[in-house]
Order: C-alpha cells, then sequence, then structure tokens
C-alpha cells in the first residue's frame, strides 16, 4: 500500500506545473458506523451502532496541473481520537464485567483532485479524493481480547469555494465532504473473538488555509 501511494503522488506532482502550495486544515467530523463482535466459547453476538462527532487537523501540499486542476496530498499527523464507548454484559461469565474503548484514526493519508466548475459561487470546486487510514483500538474488554490494527480505504466527494485572503496573502478553502470506507474484521491476538465492522460513512466541514 505504501508503494501505491508513492507512486500516485509521483505521478500526481510530476503533472503538476509546481507544488506550490502548503498549508493546514481544521474539519468536523461526523461518523456513523456499526459493527458486530462475536463471542469465541458462547458463540454470542453483540452489536452496537455508534455515531458522533470528532475535531481532526491535517497539513497538505498542492500544486495545480497545466489544465487547471489542483492535486495534492493530505496528512493527518497525529492518531485521531473519533469515539468511545462503554458497554457492561452480566449474562455469563465470558461476557459479564465492563467493556470500554477508543477508537483513533492514525496513519491517515489522502490524495485529491480539486476541478473549478462553475456556479453562482466564485472559487467554485468539486473535490474528490482517496485515503487510507490505520484503525485503531484501544479497548479494555473483560473477555480478554485485545484486538489488532486494520487498515481501511475510503473515497471522498465534496464541494468547496476557494478564495484569496483579504489580506491578499494567502488563501483560504470551505469545504463540504462526504466520505465511505470500506469494512473490516478485528481479529482478536490472544482470543479466537473478533469484530466485524460494517461498512461506515463520515460527513465533515473542512476549512483549509494555505500559502
Amino acid at each position: 500500500m505504501k508503494k501505491i501511494y508513492i507512486t500516485i503522488v509521483a505521478f500526481l506532482f510530476a503533472s503538476s506545473s509546481a507544488i506550490a502550495n502548503i498549508g493546514i486544515s481544521v474539519q468536523g467530523l461526523y461518523f456513523d458506523a456499526s459493527g458486530t463482535e462475536t463471542l469465541k466459547d458462547s458463540s454470542e453476538k453483540t452489536s452496537k451502532d455508534e455515531s458522533g462527532f470528532a475535531p481532526i487537523a491535517s497539513v497538505f501540499l498542492e500544486g495545480e496541473t497545466a489544465g487547471g486542476q489542483t492535486v495534492g496530498l493530505e496528512v493527518v499527523p497525529y492518531g485521531a481520537k473519533i469515539g468511545d464507548g462503554g458497554m457492561t454484559k452480566d449474562d455469563d461469565e465470558e461476557t459479564s464485567g465492563t467493556n470500554t474503548v477508543d477508537v483513533n484514526f492514525k496513519n491517515m493519508v489522502s490524495l485529491y483532485v480539486e476541478n473549478p466548475v462553475s456556479t453562482n459561487l466564485d472559487g467554485s470546486f468539486i473535490r474528490a479524493a482517496v485515503t487510507h487510514v490505520t484503525l485503531e483500538t484501544d479497548e479494555n474488554v473483560s473477555t480478554g481480547s485485545k484486538y489488532d490494527d486494520e487498515n481501511l480505504q475510503g473515497v471522498t466527494l465534496g464541494f468547496g469555494v476557494k478564495r484569496d485572503m483579504p489580506t491578499g496573502d494567502g488563501f483560504y478553502k470551505i469545504i463540504g465532504e462526504i466520505s465511505h470506507f470500506t469494512g473490516a474484521t478485528f481479529n482478536s491476538s490472544n482470543t479466537a473473538n473478533k469484530i466485524e465492522l460494517d461498512d461506515f460513512q463520515t460527513a465533515s466541514i473542512r476549512l483549509s488555509l494555505g500559502f
């Protein structure tokens, strides 16, 4: 996967007239996900839906192609916590106790293209991106299970506007976007328990500042 992303980045920026801009973005991310844990001994399935809101910051590097499109690379340079939860079960020895988990996005990298479009809003564009992210779980589970991290891929579509700063130094972008990520199966590293994460979606509003 790493080699694939390096190849795509090289291709994108080879087609750019210049790597002209760097910047930072902050976004308010709403997520909606569901999953099921299957226990080894009892084969009991425990399902849970989860939604929530999380702020995420990122840095980006972008350039412009000869055709006027913007191509860029965006990285979240830290493990971003997107949610946590807890559940208490008392039906049998295997599931009794309180289960807690923190869920983090780490190694999150996106490749994007922004294409100008003609609307009533000056500086309008549509945005498409592909994202690779590691979903990290930090759990305290009464079954003793410890789940490995899993890599997910996602696609994003969005609409935004790009304007010059009032001072004339740099620019800002406001973008609304939705993303769809593939699901994954998280196998326990020390038991035969597993968690199956369904496909999940996110929606966000992003503010980007570039120079």
